[in-house]
């Protein structure tokens, strides 16, 4: 992801705090920055010469046998202190592999440090390892970008030329979770019609557009899937995905209107002026009907339906159907 271009002093500094912590703890929802975080936790532990290791249950398989045998493996190494990470705990529902890992825990040297990221809390004894000081925890309330590091990654990153004040509102409407900011910049990227944004995201959604044809809603679900499931590395296949980006559409929606371009903050320009089709299409949306009514009430296919929406959605610099009509008020198209 390009948010590990954002230096994030206030959480990569910690990697110093564990020698003093058995358990570290990543704990948020998806997209929140957790693996984001533990990749530049693992670049900097190896570039002072800790001995690593990195794990991820989600792609690793979940045999208990193998699983423990293989954590064990990385903690022998050398009898150097080691610092082994383990991304995607959520996925374990075996509890005997919760035990074996408390167990391990338990009798680690105090020079090792085991740092899990996972959705939830795992069901560890963290109030045993909490009263001992043994434990060093991260919520998705520290995940967050700050105010100070979304400005970093918008106008820096990605060379945006945002005013103070958009920057703070797209912070706010984001609520700072990495995949959101990233899924809104690059969404204003495509309705704002840079050429590279596209090839871009053909190529980050690679792994799900291979099941579809290279067409437009191909390339946008691809899209949608990639910004929170492939880029959080949480998502195993397309319908995972696009159940798992539903929030994250919505937050794009909400903040495109600020990140739309000062160009396009009026009506559209004349070559993207709504047709006659569009505005009615726009207003039976506004009235509440799903695609096929649309069709039926204008005796077009659903699909030339969603081909007016495509281009609706477009001009109006929007990607939702919420926004859309929003967007359709505000400009006088809708009463």
């Amino acid at each position: 992801m390009d948010t590990c271009l954002v230096f994030r002093s206030r959480l990569e500094d910690l990697v110093g705090e564990f020698d003093r912590s058995r358990l570290v703890l990543l704990s948020g929802p998806a997209g929140i920055g957790k693996t984001v975080l533990m990749a530049r936790w693992h670049a900097i532990a190896r570039n002072r010469g800790m001995s690593v290791g990195w794990r991820s249950l989600l792609q690793d398989g979940l045999d208990p046998k193998s699983v423990l045998a293989d954590l064990s493996e990385v903690f022998e190494r050398d009898g150097q202190p080691v610092i082994l990470f383990l991304d995607d705990y959520q996925a374990v529902t075996d509890p005997t592999i919760h035990r074996d890992i408390n167990l391990m825990l338990s009798t680690l040297p105090a020079s090792h440090t085991l740092v899990i990221a996972a959705r939830s809390e795992p069901p560890l004894p963290l109030e045993r390892y909490r009263a001992c000081g043994a434990l060093l925890e991260l919520g998705a309330a520290d995940l967050r970008f700050t105010l100070d590091e979304a400005r970093y990654y918008l106008t820096r990153v990605q060379a945006l030329d945002l005013s103070e004040d958009q920057i703070r509102e797209v912070t706010e409407k984001t609520g700072g979770c990495a995949s959101a900011l990233q899924l809104a910049v690059l969404t204003r990227r495509v309705m704002a019609k840079e050429r590279d944004a596209l090839p871009e995201i053909q190529r980050r959604a690679n792994r799900w557009l291979e099941r579809f044809d290279a067409d437009d809603e191909g390339v946008l679900r691809g899209f949608a899937a990639v910004m929170v499931g492939y880029a959080a590395g949480t998502a195993v296949d397309i319908d995972t995905a696009i159940s798992q980006c539903r929030e994250a559409i919505e937050t794009s929606g909400r903040v495109l209107e600020t990140l739309r371009p000062d160009s396009a903050r009026s009506a559209p320009a004349a070559s993207d002026q709504l047709h006659h089709r569009e505005v009615q299409i726009l207003r039976l949306v506004s009235e509440g009907l799903r695609n096929r009514e649309i069709g039926e009430r204008l005796r077009i296919s659903e699909d030339t339906v969603k081909w007016y929406l495509k281009r609706l959605f477009a001009k109006l610099y929007v990607t939702t159907r919420t926004s859309a009509v929003a967007r359709g008020r505000e400009l006088g198209f809708l009463p």
